[in-house]
């Protein structure tokens, strides 16, 4: 609460009006023409720009307790090298959001089970120029968010079964890291984790390798998901 209250005096938005997403819906960024010439002008003000500053303290801010606006900034990220006027009013809007919900916290623990969960999802072809998707995965324990995350996909993927199998298999690393974390602190977990998915086809690929001619060229690397399914560490759930 106090850092969020001095990002805002920092950037002179304490008096903005506060938004209540972090990212207007179905906006489109794209980055400039490469080789056509920048206008004086505009170099001036991106020199002026602190554009840099604001994507590492909300950086910041979205790895440490808001997991709300990883997936803006990480958009946003991509234009360090870059940015233009609506970047730069985009990256505010999200400053606008954080003030508008600087009064929320995680809370871990209560009256719920101390049981692990998670959840995987992929934004399918979000980028534009590469057509790569987003993935994306939260886990919660005791019904508090413990770990989350949202990044470009290194591969571009051809379906959104594709882009959804390599979200699980991301989530599913995260998984185990947080079993090994928690049985090591004492806290032996008996049964699999369950982990979302909204994809059907990609819940059935990781249980059952069938219709093997549609995935033939899937990456091997990430058919270990299935491996970790057999040893009952995780199972997928169709959400």
């Amino acid at each position: 609460m106090i850092g969020s209250d001095r990002l805002l005096e920092r950037f002179h938005q304490t008096d903005a009006h506060p938004c209540d997403m972090p990212m207007v819906h179905g906006l489109q960024l794209e980055k400039p023409e490469k080789g056509k010439p920048v206008a004086p002008g505009t170099i001036a003000w991106m020199d002026r720009t602190p554009y840099h500053e604001l994507v590492g303290s909300l950086n910041y801010l979205a790895v440490a307790t808001r997991p709300d606006i990883s997936f803006a900034v990480g958009h946003l990220a991509c234009f360090l090298d870059c940015y233009r006027e609506e970047h730069w009013n985009a990256m505010i809007h999200v400053l606008r959001y954080v003030k508008g919900s600087h009064s929320l916290s995680l809370v871990l623990g209560g009256h719920s089970p101390l049981s692990l969960v998670g959840y995987s999802d992929s934004d399918f072809a979000n980028c534009h120029e590469t057509s790569r998707s987003i993935s994306g995965y939260c886990f919660s324990l005791g019904g508090g968010s413990l770990s989350w995350n949202s990044k470009k996909q290194r591969r571009t993927a051809d379906s959104s079964c594709y882009a959804e199998y390599i979200a699980l298999h991301h989530a599913g690393k995260e998984l185990i890291f947080l079993r090994e974390l928690l049985e090591g602190l004492g806290h032996n977990l008996s049964s699999a984790t369950p982990l979302y998915c909204d994809n059907d086809a990609a819940c059935r690929l990781v249980e059952d390798p069938s219709n093997h001619a549609n995935v033939k060229h899937f990456c091997i690397k990430y058919h270990s998901t299935r491996d970790l399914v057999e040893e009952e560490c995780w199972n997928v759930v169709t959400s």
